[in-house]
């Protein structure tokens, strides 16, 4: 069954949000509203729209936030800036002409590091917002349901007796017109998020590489012209002795 985690501050769960546990006494009562025989039609219509929005994963929303926020911890979280400091020579072992142009790239570097570590957040938050949003849209669905269906199916009696028989159609249509309202209300709310969610994934290059980490960067695509490095490796035993 689709949850959603709920942990605490130190990342221990603590409780679980069900959309199939929300959304379980619509199904139900839709079900039961099957009585009023308007709803015949209808009843099976809202339980296989509310089907449907059960598809929504929780746990796999859930995953994909957890790593794109990992990721950007990582890149983020001066890791990489402090192991990529770890290996670059000091300035006192390596103060060539070259060593302005190679700082200049480390740094541009770094940069477009960070913007990817952001671009990773944002993704990230935008998941969780997808999360959050769809879920209060199954409650907001939910309240508005219950109160209609139980309505529907108070009127269930009325439909044994001639008189009041008109009266319980009555109410199963307007029942059942306001609930295909609702559900057409949220099924467009939530396409329009969706919808939202991939600009705003699509538009990450705001955070763009700008592809000029490497030589070829400066202005007027000139070269910052690093020299290449001469490493004499040891050599054989006989050219120590004297």
């Amino acid at each position: 069954m689709p949850e959603i985690l709920i942990a605490n501050s130190s990342g221990s769960v603590v409780g679980t949000h069900s959309v199939a546990a929300q959304t379980a006494p619509v199904r139900s009562l839709a079900g039961a509203a099957r009585a009023n025989w308007v709803w015949l039609v209808g009843a099976a219509f809202l339980t296989a729209a509310i089907i449907h929005l059960e598809t929504f994963d929780n746990d796999e929303v859930n995953q994909s936030i957890k790593e794109w926020g990992d990721a950007a911890r990582f890149l983020g979280g001066d890791q990489f800036g402090a192991t990529l400091e770890s290996v670059i020579p000091s300035s006192e072992e390596w103060d060539f002409d070259d060593r302005d142009a190679f700082d200049a790239f480390v740094q541009k570097l770094n940069a477009e590091i960070g913007a990817l570590a952001e671009a990773l957040n944002a993704n990230k938050e935008a998941l969780t917002a997808v999360r959050d949003h769809f879920n209060a849209s199954i409650d907001a669905l939910v309240g508005a349901l219950v109160p209609i269906l139980i309505a529907v199916i108070a009127a269930v009696a009325l439909q044994a007796f001639p008189a009041t028989a008109p009266l319980a159609q009555a109410i199963g249509v307007a029942g059942l017109t306001a609930t295909a309202a609702i559900l057409g209300l949220i099924f467009t709310d939530i396409g329009a998020l969706f919808s939202t969610v991939a600009s705003a994934f699509r538009g990450n290059s705001q955070y763009n590489f700008v592809s000029d980490s490497r030589p070829g960067w400066a202005t007027g695509d000139a070269d910052p012209d690093i020299q290449d490095i001469k490493i004499d490796w040891v050599q054989d035993p006989g050219f120590y002795r004297a």
